[in-house]
């Protein structure tokens, strides 16, 4: 019974030694092009005018790839076979 409240005094003192502060992430740079998300502080972003302009670009294949599924849905074609009928249609505009 000694070592186990000896064992919960030591690391009850210890959770007090390290401050909570020290362990949170804090911004690694006030750069522009610093990560968004900060999920990877070892990465970069790309700059704003290079992210707008595939944002841009992946808008207009979002559209696309929803006309692809709304005519496969209006052609009946079957569920299995929409992912390739949409690859296809998606590569052929």
């Amino acid at each position: 019974m000694k070592r186990a409240s000896f064992f919960a005094a030591a690391s009850l003192a210890m959770m007090l030694a390290v401050p909570a502060i020290g362990l949170a992430q804090a911004p690694t740079t006030d750069k522009p092009n610093a990560p968004v998300t900060g999920m990877k502080p070892d990465r970069t972003t790309a700059t704003t005018p290079a992210r707008r302009a595939m944002q841009e670009k992946e808008a207009v294949q979002r559209k696309k790839r929803a006309e692809c599924r709304a005519k496969a849905k209006a052609e009946k074609v079957s569920l299995i076979k929409r992912p390739a009928y949409v690859k296809t249609c998606m590569s052929a505009n």
